[in-house]
């Protein structure tokens, strides 16, 4: 046990967080490195609501218009989520939950997008943001990119 002679034990669980008040609402960010995934939780004012799952491995059918590798970091096409990202539903979400789907997708492209060769699945796990029958505003757009930014710091991956 090479690993208690020196008193260090190995850490399976690699994990980062960060907290910020976007929108007026606490937001905290905590991502999970594992061996075989990674869990980003994205709560509001300490609440979860939904997850999704988002395999990192793209099917082996052909995509059409796919813009993946097209864009540099400046480009306005760095925004868009990549199309091969299949965002899952799989605790308090929806097929139908357009946000939580845009965000589940986002997320997992801005981790392909800083690490090209990430196969592990990615479970993401996040609040109630707004509700569906508000209009999107310049403030929410905001919102969005703040908590993308926010993820970003947290880098497990």
């Amino acid at each position: 046990m090479e690993y208690a002679q020196n008193n260090q034990v190995p850490q399976p669980i690699v994990s980062k967080q960060s907290v910020r008040e976007i929108g007026g609402h606490r937001v905290d960010v905590v991502t999970y490195g594992f061996a075989d995934k990674i869990v980003i939780l994205v709560s509001r004012d300490g609440n979860l609501g939904k997850m999704y799952n988002v395999p990192l491995i793209s099917s082996a059918a052909p995509q059409l218009f796919s813009f993946d590798n097209s864009f540099n970091d400046g480009d306005v096409f760095s925004l868009l989520p990549l199309n091969r990202l299949t965002p899952i539903p799989m605790l308090g979400a929806s097929s139908d939950d357009i946000e939580g789907r845009i965000y589940a997708a986002q997320i997992a492209s801005l981790i392909c997008r800083q690490s090209p060769e990430e196969r592990r699945l990615v479970v993401i796990g996040m609040a109630h943001a707004h509700n569906p029958s508000d209009t999107i505003t310049t403030s929410s757009r905001m919102e969005f990119i703040d908590i993308l930014n926010l993820v970003g710091k947290c880098r497990v991956w």
